[in-house]
Formats: structure tokens, C-alpha cells, sequence
């Protein structure tokens, strides 16, 4: 099984809850989420990157630096 490379065509929008909705092809999916929930989906690929940095024997303090963002991000406080 291969992922869904990044970036994801997801659109995180508030109205009473939080929604992600999804584009593809020209359709439309909403579905609600709590906010950590639908931060995490749509940094999923972000986390990803930010891992397979982390992993690269040459990694360094920049790439740790990059992970953190990331990780905040996907906790929704960028």
C-alpha cells in the first residue's frame, strides 16, 4: 500500500464545529471533525516529510527545527 502524497486538498473551515472538507475532481465532502482531529489530517503529509528528514543519516538542527513546526502545526497552534 503507497500514501496519498501531500499536499492534501483539504480546507479546514469553522461554522459551528469544525469541518475538513474535501476536494476531488470537482466534488465536494464535508464531514465534521473535532479541531485536533482535523489539524492532524490535513499536516498528515507535513508530518510525514518532517519524519523522513528526521530520519536522513546527514539530518541536522535545521531539520529538527522543521519537525517542531510541523508538530505544532499539527496540534492546530500555527
Amino acid at each position: 500500500m503507497s500514501h496519498t502524497p501531500g499536499p492534501l486538498p483539504l480546507k479546514i473551515t469553522q461554522a459551528d464545529d469544525f469541518f475538513v472538507i474535501i476536494t476531488n475532481q470537482g466534488n465536494h465532502y464535508a464531514k465534521t471533525f473535532d479541531p485536533a482531529a482535523a489539524h492532524l489530517i490535513a499536516s498528515a503529509p507535513d508530518l510525514l516529510a518532517a519524519l523522513e528528514r528526521l530520519a536522513h543519516p546527514m539530518a541536522d538542527d535545521e531539520d529538527l527545527d522543521y519537525a517542531r513546526e510541523i508538530i505544532a502545526k499539527a496540534r492546530g497552534q500555527l
